[in-house]
C-alpha cells in the first residue's frame, strides 16, 4: 500500500480539534495544533504495528515549505532567512524523518541533499515498480541513501523555482541565487515581496559557515564553483526544450 497523509494543520488559519485546543504549553492555535498532529502519527505508526506491518513500511514525515512568516502569531519559527513564498533557506529547509525499523538505523542524521521529488523515485523502488522511462522525472531515487548506515545522497543538486521562475539551487553546502526575494516588510514573504535579478554576480552563500544567509561571496571565494554550477544550470534548462513547462493556467499578466 501506499499512503500519502496530508494534515490539514499546520497551515493557516489553525482551528485544532477540541480535545487539543489549550494542550500546549503556550495554549495558541498553531502551537495545539502541532500537538494534535503528533497524537495522529503516534496513532497511524501504532496502526501499523497492530497490522503486523511495522517492520515492513517506510515512514518518511516532511512538510512541504518552511514557516508561513505571513501569518504569524499562526505560524511556526525557524533560524532561516525568508520563509514561505520565497526560495530562501526559510522556505524551502524543512525537516526529513525517515523511520523503518531494522532498516534505517536509529538516531542517524545526514545534511545530504533529499528533494520532496524523491520520495516518487525512492517509493517505486521500494515497491519493485520500474520508473518510468516514457517521460521525464524530476526525482531521484534515493534508496540506497536511506538504507545504507553510512549513505550518500544521489541528488547532485537541488534547483528552485517560484512559480515558473528558476530562482536559485543548493549544490553540495553551496547555495546559489540567481534571483531572490527582497522583502521590504519583514515577514510578508507572500503578501509584500518582489523578485529581483542578482545582478553581476550569482549570490553565493557557504551554508556550513553563514546558514542565515546574510553576506554573498559569489565573486571572491566560489569563482572555482561558477563553471559547475552554470552547467548544471545549462543541463537543467536543455531538459525544457524535450519536455516543455507545462502551463497550468496560473500564468500572471507580464509587463
Amino acid at each position: 500500500f501506499y499512503l500519502v497523509h496530508s494534515f490539514s494543520r499546520v497551515h493557516n488559519d489553525n482551528f485544532p480539534a477540541k480535545a487539543f485546543t489549550g494542550k500546549s504549553p503556550a495554549r495558541t492555535p498553531y502551537k495545539d495544533a502541532v500537538i494534535e498532529v503528533d497524537d495522529i502519527v503516534g496513532r497511524l505508526l501504532t496502526k501499523l504495528k497492530e497490522e503486523g506491518v511495522a517492520d515492513n513500511t517506510l515512514v518518511f514525515f516532511t512538510s512541504d515549505n518552511g514557516a508561513n512568516e505571513d501569518a504569524w502569531p499562526d505560524a511556526g519559527f525557524h533560524p532561516w532567512r525568508g520563509g514561505k513564498g520565497t526560495t530562501w533557506e526559510g522556505g524551502v529547509r524543512v525537516p526529513g524523518i525517515a523511520y523503518w525499523p531494522g532498516m534505517i538505523e536509529s538516531g542517524r542524521e545526514s545534511d545530504e541533499l533529499f528533494d520532496l521529488m524523491d520520495l516518487f523515485n525512492t517509493s517505486l523502488t521500494l515497491g519493485g515498480v520500474n520508473v518510468p522511462t516514457d517521460r521525464y522525472i524530476d526525482g531521484v531515487d534515493q534508496t540506497s541513501f536511506l538504507l545504507a548506515d553510512n549513505g550518500l545522497s544521489n541528488r547532485e543538486a537541488v534547483f528552485m523555482y517560484s512559480e515558473r521562475n528558476f530562482t536559485a539551487l543548493r549544490w553540495n553546502e553551496f547555495k546559489v541565487h540567481f534571483k531572490v526575494f527582497q522583502t521590504p516588510v519583514p515577514g510578508s514573504n507572500i503578501d509584500e515581496s518582489m523578485l529581483i535579478g542578482t545582478g553581476m554576480s550569482p549570490w553565493v552563500y557557504n551554508l556550513y559557515l553563514d546558514p542565515k544567509e546574510m553576506k554573498s561571496v559569489g565573486h571572491r571565494t566560489f569563482e572555482w564553483g561558477l563553471p559547475n554550477i552554470l552547467n548544471l544550470v545549462t543541463r537543467h534548462m536543455a531538459s525544457y526544450r524535450q519536455y516543455p513547462m507545462k502551463e497550468l493556467g496560473l500564468a500572471k499578466p507580464v509587463q
